[in-house]
């Protein structure tokens, strides 16, 4: 059984040991456009050795998450040899907004100078100034469908961007006389990219939108920032470009991490700790003040209460990200980013705060009527709960809102009573409601408390949400129908991951379910562990050839081959009734296992035995 806070991993966290006395690698962060809508962070990032130096920009298009958040990772980044310039959002407003620009597409914006009435007109030009700091130049988006060489379908295509690098020319000779290839560092990359991707229909591809050509389809490319690097600084560029289609945008993060560091290789930069894990963004409190007054805290879950023509600033957001981070008022466009203005308060608002695009929370600012003047301006703590009390088997969990539970199908739940801020009175009327349970006991309003369920046969699938092999149901508290707060239960099926087995001779070795394993007549297996993802103390049970014994642990459970049929035979790993895992088993001259595939592989695999379910 796991717990987790709603927090997807995009590969390895890789986490490097720093000797005493080790000096790390210098960053500056510098600001330009400060305090206007087209503020714009830099990072510049020098390596404890000298080398190249690479110029990442994202979300230059503010409706591309995929490259503007994993250009954000790299804001962190130390470096052993060689330098970076990052700018993980050229084109904040944009990247608010979820909109491609503001004005136009700043990335058509780069041959010749912009018109001055033209806001992205001084970010261009900065863009173009670092340009000339810089020995490459990496251009992170998310593009349409899948870029393919031939036509496949509508969706495949020459005319594609999503899953490729794209260059402007194949080679590129300078004024010098010297010869930029792209084509080939591409390929080199892409080669590198490839190999670590299980999805087929994800693969990278080399696009060369030869835009130097006359006759290019691609054209309005030589607006780009890609291309006024290549033939105005002359310095490799290329533009990544993850698909649009991939509906999860941190799968997308994961893809453009991939193919920085496959460039950061090629180009002889080396990274020292890159920050590959991608937490969902969640604001803690604002610092807020009144007409001038000491600021305070208001939470995600307060009302702040004010006079008619009170003056509020919001000082200080405070989230799990210190980066891509506003204030809004709802409802109004004038201002992209309210944070250290003075907001007039004249009517009921609401402030939204976002992270880039996603919207983290929303404070409600209420007048206090006339009649009422005399209460306390300040903070209005609203009812709500801070966590769930969920008994999972034998162990209570404590789970915020918005925070997500997983169990193994056939695991137990009964919920409890939450931990709230309602008064008595209000607890009383409080009702928990898990989505896809009814119990005959239950009458109206509906209550979940206290109620032993089983999660393989007491939950309705059609009330909870598929996402993958799990079902996801809400847990809510509601009070006179109004929701105070909800957290998730995903409900996965087991999984047998492998089998740890012992041969006659003392080797250790695993198979896996499909395997189909050998043993020599005169032998007997041992059983030494059950890998799975149910919870340590889950029963389990194995069954072959009609006889079913309980797993009791450390070679508890063995299979002689002397009374094994010629024949396969399924050998199941179940729990309550229910096979969640095979393997097959024969008789064979040499002890051998052959995978699910059909490649056979050497079975005594060396291992070492560690009773996994006690950790």
């Amino acid at each position: 059984m796991r717990i987790s806070a709603s927090r997807l991993c995009l590969g390895a966290c890789l986490v490097f040991l720093i000797p005493a006395g080790f000096a790390y690698a210098e960053t500056v962060h510098q600001v330009y456009l400060k305090g206007t809508d087209s503020q714009l962070d830099v990072y510049f990032i020098k390596g404890r050795l000298p080398g190249p130096t690479l110029m990442i920009v994202g979300g230059i298009q503010g409706d591309e998450p995929g490259g503007y958040l994993a250009a954000d990772l790299y804001a962190d980044i130390a470096l052993k040899r060689g330098n970076m310039i990052v700018v993980p959002r050229a084109n904040f407003s944009s990247i608010v907004s979820d909109a491609r620009g503001l004005q136009g597409d700043m990335n058509r914006k780069f041959a010749g100078r912009v018109a001055d009435p033209d806001r992205d007109a001084k970010v261009v030009e900065i863009l173009k100034d670092l340009m000339k700091q810089s020995d490459f130049f990496l251009n992170l988006h998310d593009g349409s469908g899948y870029y393919h060489p031939v036509w496949e379908s509508p969706l495949r295509n020459p005319m594609r961007y999503g899953q490729s690098i794209i260059a402007d020319a194949e080679s590129h000779t300078r004024g010098d006389g010297k010869v930029i290839d792209l084509g080939n560092a591409a390929r080199r990359v892409i080669e590198r990219v490839n190999a670590q991707i299980e999805d087929v229909g994800h693969l990278f591809r080399f696009n060369n939108h030869d835009t130097l050509a006359e006759n290019t389809r691609h054209k309005e490319q030589r607006l780009s920032a890609t291309f006024y690097a290549l033939t105005q600084i002359g310095i490799p560029a290329f533009g990544i470009e993850t698909s649009k289609d991939i509906p999860d945008y941190r799968v997308r993060v994961r893809y453009q991490t991939m193919v920085v560091n496959a460039f950061l290789e090629e180009f002889g930069i080396v990274l020292e700790n890159p920050k590959l894990c991608l937490d969902n963004p969640a604001l803690r409190y604002l610092i807020v003040s009144v007409n001038g007054a000491t600021p305070i805290v208001v939470s995600g879950q307060d009302v702040l209460k004010v006079q008619k023509g009170d003056r509020i600033r919001i000082v200080h957001i405070d989230s799990n990200y210190s980066r891509g981070l506003t204030a809004q008022i709802k409802g109004t466009k004038s201002l992209v980013n309210y944070l250290d203005r003075e907001i007039v308060v004249n009517s009921d608002m609401v402030i939204q705060v976002r992270k880039d695009r996603f919207l983290i929370a929303q404070i409600p600012v209420e007048l206090i009527p006339e009649s009422r003047r005399h209460e306390t301006v300040g903070v209005h703590f609203e009812p709500r709960v801070e966590y769930f009390c969920v008994r999972v088997n034998d162990t209570t969990y404590a789970v915020k809102p918005d925070e997500e539970i997983t169990v193994t199908r056939g695991d137990t739940l009964v919920v409890t009573d939450p931990k709230t801020t309602l008064s008595k009175s209000d607890e009383k009327a409080m009702r928990i409601d898990l989505r896809g349970f009814q119990s005959e006991s239950s009458g109206y309003p509906i209550e979940d408390r206290g109620h032993v369920i089983d999660t393989d046969k007491n939950l309705q699938p059609k009330y909870g949400h598929a996402r993958g092999d799990a079902v996801v149901y809400p847990l809510q508290a509601k009070l006179h129908k109004k929701i105070l707060g909800q957290c998730r239960i995903a409900v996965t099926n087991p999984r047998l991951d492998y089998l740890v087995l012992r041969g006659a001779n003392g080797a250790g070795f695993i198979v896996q379910p499909g395997d189909m394993l050998e043993v020599p007549s005169e032998e007997v297996i041992r059983i030494m562990d059950i890998r799975t993802n149910l919870p340590e103390s889950a029963p389990l049970f194995i069954t072959m050839s009609g006889s079913t014994i309980r797993w009791k642990r450390n070679g508890s459970a063995g299979i002689d081959a002397s009374k094994l049929p010629e024949r396969e035979t399924p050998l199941d790993v179940t729990r309550n009734g229910r096979s969640f895992g095979r393997i097959w088993v024969k008789q064979g001259n040499e002890l051998r296992v052959t995978s699910a595939s059909g490649r056979e592989r050497a079975a005594v695999v060396p291992v070492r035995y560690q009773d996994s379910r006690a950790q």
